[in-house]
């Protein structure tokens, strides 16, 4: 009987370690709408939207961990372990991850910019001269057609 108790508190243990893990899967996925929203500013309306859509994401995911994991059964201790998880997450790593992410990914950016603009020069000088020329083109057909 008393290694039945042990193998229960031991699963139980186990499981608030899974939640534990899970909370900060949760707000690493929070992290990502951060540098997104870093990097591209929007309004008002598609924060709430993005807020409402990683919402239902977090509730099918705590829904399918407990059922998988507890039959369904809704135990506070899951998520008490969800929510020191993510408190965890966004006080400890977040901050340092976002800034990290966001550096990144501004500089991988620059860099591209840099590489498309040199490669665009070309194209830019090849396109001011068919402008030009179409626009001697359009002038010619003017004045052809104004004479007639």
């Amino acid at each position: 009987m008393n290694s039945a108790v042990s193998e229960s508190i031991a699963g139980e243990g186990s499981l608030l370690l899974a939640s534990f893990l899970f909370g900060i899967a949760l707000m690493m996925l929070y992290d990502l709408f951060r540098i997104f929203r870093h990097m591209v500013r929007h309004g008002t309306f598609f924060l709430a939207v993005e807020d409402v859509l990683y919402w239902l994401l977090c509730a099918i995911g705590i829904f399918a961990m407990l059922y998988q994991e507890n039959d369904g059964l809704l135990r506070w201790f899951v998520l008490g372990g969800v929510a020191l998880g993510m408190l965890f997450e966004n006080s400890y790593i977040s901050p340092w991850a976002i800034r990290l992410f966001v550096k990144i990914l501004r500089a991988w950016f620059g860099v591209l910019g840099k590489i498309l603009h040199f490669l665009g020069k070309p194209w830019k000088k090849v396109y001011i001269f068919c402008r030009k020329e179409l626009q001697k083109i359009k002038k010619a057909i003017k004045i052809g057609i104004s004479k007639q």
